[in-house]
């Protein structure tokens, strides 16, 4: 009996390191989210083609990302994803010639880290960062990802290495 109690208790551990997709549940919210100029002129053009590009958070909801955190955007596909700190995460998206953008509900892994410092606030930010955006423009070789009061709710850089 209590070797059963043991594999019981086992299987739920392992269990919860399981990977879940499911709609993110990260609280929304932009804290020290800061305006941003109007993009360049013929920056439309650009967005249209992100399509196969790579991009890594450098700011999130105002704050900047700690270098040990990982946290990447990609456009394929019409479907972005990334990892967002913590967790892996994909998502459709839609961006027209003008720069208005439309990222839907996604699906991300659910894991818990406690390591590197700075992860899981990271996260929830890229989450609500997606959930926020309405508009995307380029400015001086960044993507800017703005709310729908013009601020920007994340500032991300070309990553080559992906």
């Amino acid at each position: 009996m209590r070797a059963n109690a043991l594999v019981f208790v086992g299987a739920v551990l392992l269990g919860g390191c399981a990977i879940a997709a499911q709609p993110d549940p990260a609280p929304a919210g932009s804290a020290g989210a800061a305006a941003v100029p109007e993009a360049a002129a013929g920056s439309a053009s650009v967005l249209a083609n992100l399509d196969g590009s790579h991009w890594r958070f450098e700011r999130v909801a105002g704050q900047p990302v700690p270098a040990a955190v990982t946290a990447t955007l990609r456009f394929a596909d019409g479907h972005v994803s990334g990892k967002a700190g913590c967790n892996a995460y994909n998502a459709k998206y839609r961006i027209e010639a003008e720069g208005a953008a439309h990222f839907q509900p996604g699906i991300s892994t659910k894991m818990a880290c406690l390591t590197p410092a700075g992860a899981m606030r990271v996260e929830h930010g890229v989450f609500a960062a997606l959930r926020e955006t309405t508009k995307v423009t380029l400015d001086d070789g960044q993507l800017l990802m703005l709310d729908a009061a013009g601020k920007s709710v994340a500032i991300l850089v070309r990553d080559d290495a992906q």
